[in-house]
């Protein structure tokens, strides 16, 4: 008995157990954070002060040198210091980006101005960038400096260079300057390339940018906007008139270029029936977003970075992700077999805007099944009328009412049940504005009864 009992009364019971574990657990998951946490911010600490004595390092040797030799290899302001290296230190690699520029101080007068400056290369300003790291990963981070060289003595008017400004903006966002975009400048007649960031109003200023006609290639790139945006010499060097072209830069002047730069947006194209199942596998042509250019010879049509004949999967879907805004042109691409496009949710053309995500469906009907679809115009062209009532109904009981959509179109049966008969119909279209129409018109068994009616004004 005595031994019984004591072997009741000893260990733990499954719950006891189940709460220690718990206990346990929490314990050794918030252990292992703080050790994860503290460690990961050791190594960042490690990393930037070894960062911040390579740009010390690296501005003193810029310190000590001659004030023409202050500048960056193949820029505007140009000198003896890399723009780009890449240093191993301390078991790590350290990525070194220099940027040097003249400054147009607004103090005495700016180029252009009033009053307006001559000499406008007041001083320059460096700015030593270090980092480690893969950009966008944990592990990235990142230090600079910045230091103003000012030259001795009187300032001079130089010859043979301007000012080069590059303004870029959203045309989808009332105009507004895009900040903190990549701009990669080149010209390869000068042996001349500088990447800068915009500033907080969109914009670079190259001061000291050297004479040249059509010649400065811009490159323009930035996170969730559209793919690289390239300007491109003019006809005839490209076969098409581009809209961005080369910058120029005329000696002693303020030279301005704009370029427009939206965020994405997201198409999805569904391909599918009146009552919504997918119809798979049906080509299209979609043409629009940024106009690059137009073409060179007359009727000068618009040439856009998107055109192109695609299909839809077997899901009867297509997805266009982070593509440009714009207008875009929508077409079945030639006879669909067995299938009659019947209209679309919206309308085409289609008006994509930064940001947004649109789903576009494309209705088709089979041929060889008992349906009508009407069609409703106005005015001389005979253009499509949207929200017009459309009433079917036949003397069987059968009466169905629904108003066109975009496209001017109405198709009927509206549901599946009870199934759609052939016979003699009649249909009775009201739109404000217009007479009504009232007519007769015959349904045939396994066919798309198809009638287009052109109202007349009241």
């Amino acid at each position: 008995m005595k031994n019984s009992k004591f072997w009741k009364n000893s260990g733990f019971t499954l719950i006891e157990a189940l709460v220690l574990l718990f206990i346990f657990s929490l314990i050794t998951t918030t252990f292992y954070q703080v050790t994860s946490v503290g460690t990961r911010y050791i190594i960042f600490s490690k990393n930037r002060l070894g960062a911040t004595a390579l740009a010390n390092e690296k501005m003193e040797i810029a310190r000590n040198l001659k004030y023409d030799d202050v500048g960056i290899q193949g820029g505007a302001c140009a000198g003896n210091i890399p723009q780009d290296e890449d240093i191993f230190e301390n078991g790590k690699t350290y990525h070194v980006h220099t940027l040097a520029a003249y400054v147009d101080d607004s103090f005495d007068g700016t180029l252009g101005g009033h009053p307006s400056d001559t000499a406008y290369k007041d001083y320059k300003l460096l700015k030593i960038t270090v980092s480690w790291g893969s950009e966008g990963s944990a592990d990235y981070g990142s230090v600079f400096l910045l230091s103003r060289f000012v030259p001795a003595g009187l300032e001079t008017a130089t010859s043979g260079d301007g000012i080069l400004s590059i303004n870029i903006f959203s045309d989808q966002d009332d105009g507004a300057g895009v900040s903190g975009a990549t701009v990669k400048v080149e010209n390869s007649d000068l042996d001349f390339s500088e990447t800068r960031q915009t500033d907080d109003t969109g914009n670079v200023m190259i001061v000291g940018a050297k004479e040249s006609i059509q010649r400065y290639k811009i490159t323009v790139s930035k996170s969730d906007y559209e793919e690289d945006i390239e300007t491109m010499p003019p006809y005839p060097d490209t076969d098409y008139n581009p809209v961005d072209t080369h910058a120029s830069v005329v000696a002693g002047a303020l030279n301005v270029t704009n370029i427009a730069f939206n965020k994405t947006a997201d198409l999805k194209i569904k391909t599918q029936d009146y009552f919504g199942t997918a119809i798979p596998n049906i080509n299209f042509t979609l043409k629009g977003g940024r106009i690059k250019g137009t073409s060179a010879d007359s009727p000068f049509a618009s040439i856009y970075n998107l055109d192109k004949i695609d299909q839809t999967n077997s899901s009867g879907e297509k997805n266009y992700d982070s593509i440009s805004p714009g207008g875009y042109d929508f077409e079945v691409a030639g006879s669909v077999s067995g299938y009659k496009l019947i209209g679309t949710d919206p309308a085409p053309p289609l008006s994509l805007s930064s940001e947004q995500e649109l789903n576009f469906k494309v209705v088709l009907a089979p041929e060889n099944k008992t349906s009508a679809l009407i069609k409703v115009t106005t005015g001389e062209n005979a253009d499509p009328s949207s929200g017009a009532v459309v009433e079917l109904s036949n003397g069987s009981g059968y009466s169905e009412s629904t108003t066109t959509d975009g496209n001017g179109s109405a198709f009927f049966p509206k549901t599946a049940e009870p199934e759609f008969q052939a016979g003699t119909y009649n249909l009775k279209i009201t739109v404000d504005g217009y007479r009504e129409i009232s007519k007769e018109i015959n349904i045939e068994e396994d066919k798309l009864k198809t009638e287009t009616v052109l109202m007349e004004v009241s």
